[in-house]
């Protein structure tokens, strides 16, 4: 407490007596917590708020910094479909890091009610922004636990843009959840919806958040690769084909097959049909040399009867028409 001595001036004091209570616990922090300071001391700046809802918002920013703060604009205002942005979101799937030979499936990055929160004022957002902003986010989720009976809340935060034709997605708090002591602490005294403590951070075009893992690359969805490395945390999204290839992705293996199927008999009938006119060209070509006369010189009396009788067969005549015609043909012998 060298500085509280060597001080008279009581707001000197209190500084060095704030000073003196922080830095022993930044030394104590955990290593997970240490995470999460750089956040502590660097807010983000908010222009205007889409969506506000406790601790849950989505709003305008500015663009996050780039190589030497120059970051190219993002090509705003766009307007997205509701239904092809939130299938794309729900397209998103994350592989957790594990061993070389694990077997473990991709989970969803965003849960169904996260996207369901997010996705009505992201669009509105886009709508608003300005070449220079992007969308920034904190939606709340559920984690199960305890055999899957009770609920945990989590959640994570980024910025979303819209570049080079494609929706951007930057993830930086991901599946935050509140410490334990802290909200046993809380409840004990009958705090329960308190989220002062909670500090999220929305991500940069910098540097690259902690991830548990990896987002998939998917049909409309891959890694962005800016300094020739892929970010993690960091998607560029084809809406329409990311939204196409989740809902293909619903569809039953059962009914693919048979959707495929049915396809293949279908493009089978389209040749058939497409046969079957010719040859009924062919044949009608054929009928009105004969009802010319001009096809007694070419064709032999029996040709000239099996072809008719190919057409009665195809019912491209009636039996009248076939019988008088037939009388006809025999009539010149």
């Amino acid at each position: 407490m060298i500085c509280y001595l060597t001080t008279s001036n009581k707001k000197s004091r209190l500084v060095c007596i704030l000073l003196w209570l922080v830095i022993p616990a930044m030394f104590s922090t955990s290593a997970a917590a240490l995470d999460l300071l750089p956040s502590i001391f660097k807010n983000t700046k908010i222009n205007r708020n889409i969506w506000k809802q406790q601790e849950q918002f989505v709003a305008l920013a500015p663009q996050s910094d780039g190589d030497g703060g120059r970051v190219p604009p993002n090509q705003h205002p766009v307007i997205l479909q509701l239904a092809d942005a939130q299938d794309a979101l729900k397209s998103l799937e994350l592989w957790v890091e594990g061993g070389l030979f694990r077997n473990e499936e991709a989970v969803p990055v965003l849960t169904s009610g996260q996207v369901t929160s997010l996705v009505r004022y992201m669009i509105e957002g886009l709508a608003q922004a300005k070449p220079d902003e992007d969308v920034v986010f904190v939606v709340r989720g559920y984690a199960k636990v305890a055999l899957d009976i009770a609920k945990e809340k989590m959640w994570t935060a980024g910025r979303i843009f819209y570049k080079d034709d494609k929706l951007n997605l930057i993830i930086g708090t991901y599946q935050l959840k509140k410490d334990r002591g802290v909200r046993q602490a809380e409840g004990a005294h009958g705090v329960l919806d308190n989220y002062a403590d909670l500090h999220f951070d929305h991500g940069n075009r910098d540097g690259s958040a902690r991830m548990p893992g990896r987002i998939v690359t998917s049909p409309g969805v891959s890694l962005n690769t800016e300094h020739s490395r892929e970010r993690p945390d960091w998607v560029q999204i084809d809406v329409l084909a990311a939204a196409e290839g989740y809902r293909d992705s619903l569809v039953p293996d059962e009914d693919r097959k048979r959707e495929k199927k049915v396809k293949q008999e279908a493009a089978k009938l389209t040749v058939e049909r497409r046969q079957m006119r010719e040859e009924m060209a062919r044949l009608r070509k054929e009928l009105e040399g004969i009802k010319s006369g001009a096809g007694g010189q070419v064709q032999g009396l029996e040709e000239r009867l099996a072809t008719l009788k190919a057409l009665k067969d195809k019912q491209l005549i009636s039996d009248d028409e076939f019988h008088s015609r037939r009388q006809a043909i025999l009539e010149e012998i």
